[in-house]
């Protein structure tokens, strides 16, 4: 594996490449936005028992949102509590970040949490070391302390777990000191770049790390084997490809090889991924063919979520007319390629006519609400109103004006819609029309004088 850093600048990206192809990308920017797990004192301002949750102020320019199971017990809940909160998902437009109460601090193997009493084991350990882990760390825990157990707790030994989870539990005392005094936000979590490669867990002693910083260049040294420095002129990742390849990652469609293709798509609910054979060529019989395609995309798709950072609920329309036995092996191809993604992804189910429903955990912003913002001119739709659309409204709207007989009409318009009214439209009306410099086909009655 290669990781190419651009660390130049305020933001800084990272990227990661097996065999030349993107894989993984990261982008830290500065922001005053409630990042994922952020703690703060916060206020509940209002609780909504019809929905089992409360809003929470936490200094925020919008209350947060936080559900009542995410409460401990020992807090007598009601408006206007105080309770130390942490952020599990980062806010949107249209929604407010989300919190829960059951505070987690990281340490090493060990993600540590106090309030409600559990203990839970990464699904990617095996029975036998999940039954060798739990008979270690079950004993040790005292009352309403909670500890999730890591992948990485396989390869560490006993004492060192132990010592994660006393330190973890000295971090949690350390935190509840600080909230009795504090003003709103109690800990920033820390996002730099050498903590986050060290928690990747593709990192490995061959992978080779460029970076453009001096300053970066000289901290990861210390810490990573294969560190190199990039001298050259021009940015970094342009001369690694990334621009582009970023740049597709904002695109609905991807191009395979094979000739294929997948739209991607993001509507308010879900993600919608539709498969196509575009220009796949085959001899095979017509569900081979469908079969193909199908799988040949499965791990396009797979790369795809991560670097685009979907979330929620995920539809993916694969092309139809498969045997039960083709979607079953389609099926556990996804579930494969699901497992390989650190983020959880679940395959919900795949129906007879090829749509398959996944869920991906929600913790951050997609690369999409990260990179672009709403377009003003269609205002997120996608769409605008057709030259034909606007000039059959303004007859409608200029038939009202001039039964009013007034003196003086003007039409401020774009060309495109004067040159088709004029054709189309038979009116008697004297109007002024004023030429607007619109991209979108546009009109306006700008002035009636009576």
């Amino acid at each position: 594996m290669r990781i190419v850093i651009n660390a130049m600048g305020k933001e800084k990206r990272v990227a990661f490449l097996e065999d030349k192809v993107l894989v993984g990308l990261d982008i830290i920017r500065p922001t005053t936005e409630p990042k994922v797990s952020d703690i703060y004192l916060g206020t509940v301002t209002k609780i909504n028992k019809k929905i089992n949750a409360a809003f929470v102020n936490i200094g925020y320019k919008e209350n947060a949102f936080i559900h009542l199971q995410d409460i401990p017990d020992s807090y007598r809940l009601h408006e206007g509590l105080k309770l130390m909160v942490q952020v599990k998902r980062e806010g949107s437009v249209t929604k407010a970040p989300l919190l829960t109460a059951m505070i987690e601090v990281s340490c090493g193997s060990v993600v540590y949490s106090y309030g409600k009493p559990f203990l839970a084991i990464s699904k990617k350990i095996k029975e036998v070391d999940k039954v060798r882990l739990q008979q270690l760390v079950a004993p040790l825990l005292l009352d309403n302390e909670g500890v999730i157990l890591r992948s990485a707790a396989v390869d560490v030994s006993p004492d060192e777990i132990k010592e994660n989870l006393v330190q973890a539990r000295c971090e949690m005392e350390e935190l509840m000191t600080r909230a009795k005094g504090a003003n709103r936000k109690i800990q920033e979590a820390m996002v730099n770049i050498p903590t986050m490669l060290h928690s990747n867990p593709l990192l490995d002693e061959q992978t080779e790390i460029i970076c453009d910083d001096a300053t970066l260049y000289s901290s990861l040294k210390t810490q990573f084997s294969n560190v190199s420095l990039f001298r050259e002129k021009g940015g970094i990742f342009s001369a690694y490809n990334l621009e582009v390849a970023i740049n597709r990652l904002l695109r609905p469609t991807v191009f395979l090889k094979n000739g294929a293709s997948i739209v991607i798509e993001k509507t308010e609910a879900m993600w919608v991924i539709d498969v196509n054979s575009g220009n796949y060529k085959s001899k095979k019989e017509v569900d081979e063919v469908a079969f193909d395609v199908n799988l040949a995309v499965i791990e396009e798709i797979g790369r795809q979520m991560k670097l685009r950072n979907m979330s929620g609920f995920i539809l993916v329309d694969f092309i139809g007319g498969m045997s039960r036995a083709q979607l079953d092996s389609l099926q556990e191809q996804m579930q494969e390629v699901a497992s390989l993604d650190t983020t959880t992804v679940r395959v919900e189910g795949l129906s007879e006519n090829g749509l398959m429903q996944l869920t991906r955990r929600k913790r951050q912003k997609s690369l999409l609400e990260e990179m672009q913002c709403m377009c003003p001119t269609c205002e997120g739709s996608g769409y605008v109103s057709s030259v034909q659309t606007l000039i059959y409204q303004m007859e409608r709207e200029l038939r009202g004006v001039f039964a009013s007989d007034p003196s003086y009409v003007a039409v401020t318009v774009t060309m495109d819609v004067m040159d088709a009214f004029l054709d189309e439209i038979s009116f008697d009306g004297d109007i002024d029309w004023m030429i607007a410099d619109e991209v979108r086909p546009f009109y306006r009655i700008s002035q009636v004088e009576h």
